[in-house]
């Protein structure tokens, strides 16, 4: 009766030491696999706040040559009929601007990657995923008036004159290119509020995407303490076992 009970027992710890086993594999595969995962979003959703950055100081350069341009409409539109009263040298510096084109580069990489990856189907967060859609929309939106309103007609005010006081004499007996000077004059447009508009939309992204995680490049506290807290599951699992090993050992 005391063999059998003995028996027993090795069978039971056999048993107990197995089914430990198994967790420690499945549930260790399904713990990484969890964690692999939030790493990818992490990675992802870092990718994604840099190009919001990005993209944020594009629209800033975009204004910033704007109002350059706008400056020297208005200065040539104070002069009109009377170039002499402008230096050669700021004539030509006029001339020069009023004939640049500065796009830059406005970035969405991240987002398509974003859109195209397994990564949006496993967010659990449906209000950031709903929140990054909107602001691109709105970037794609406000980038395509940018292009479309003001570098695409400043292409037609362009005219074709080298001589710097013959040009001016040409634009400004152009009335289509008249109209574009004034209505890009510094005081003139509301076309300056797309700039203060995309600027509040991407800050709100900025601060949803930090008030739901730290999206930053590095490592932050919370990643840290998942992986801490993987590893801790783990390492009580493998202790629960070797602890049965060494009671069948012992027997």
């Amino acid at each position: 009766m005391k063999m059998n009970k003995k028996l027993w027992k090795g069978f039971f710890m056999n048993l107990l030491s197995v089914i430990l086993g198994i967790i420690l594999t499945f549930g260790g595969n399904a713990i990484w696999q969890k964690n692999e995962e939030k790493k990818k979003i992490r990675e992802m959703l870092i990718l994604v706040r840099n190009e919001l950055e990005i993209n944020k100081e594009w629209f800033k350069d975009q204004e910033k040559n704007i109002r350059r341009d706008s400056y020297a409409y208005q200065k040539i539109l104070e002069a009109e009929g009377d170039w002499s009263t402008i230096h050669p040298d700021t004539i030509n510096e006029y001339k020069s601007q009023t004939r640049t084109f500065t796009y830059g580069i406005l970035t969405s990489s991240a987002w398509q990657i974003f859109q195209s990856s397994e990564v949006i189907q496993k967010m659990t967060d449906k209000e950031l995923v709903i929140g990054i859609m909107n602001s691109y929309a709105v970037i794609n939106l406000i980038h395509g008036v940018i292009m479309e309103e003001y570098w695409n007609a400043k292409k037609k005010a362009v005219a074709f004159e080298n001589d710097p006081y013959r040009y001016f004499e040409t634009v400004m007996n152009n009335k289509e290119t008249v109209s574009f000077y004034r209505r890009f004059s510094p005081d003139q447009s509301n076309f300056w509020d797309v700039f203060s508009l995309i600027d509040d939309v991407i800050d709100q992204m900025l601060m949803l995407l930090d008030n739901h995680g730290n999206y930053r490049y590095g490592k932050d506290e919370d990643n840290n303490r998942v992986e801490t807290s993987v590893e801790a599951e783990k390492d009580s699992v493998c202790h629960k076992k070797d602890t049965i090993q060494k009671e069948i050992a012992n027997q």
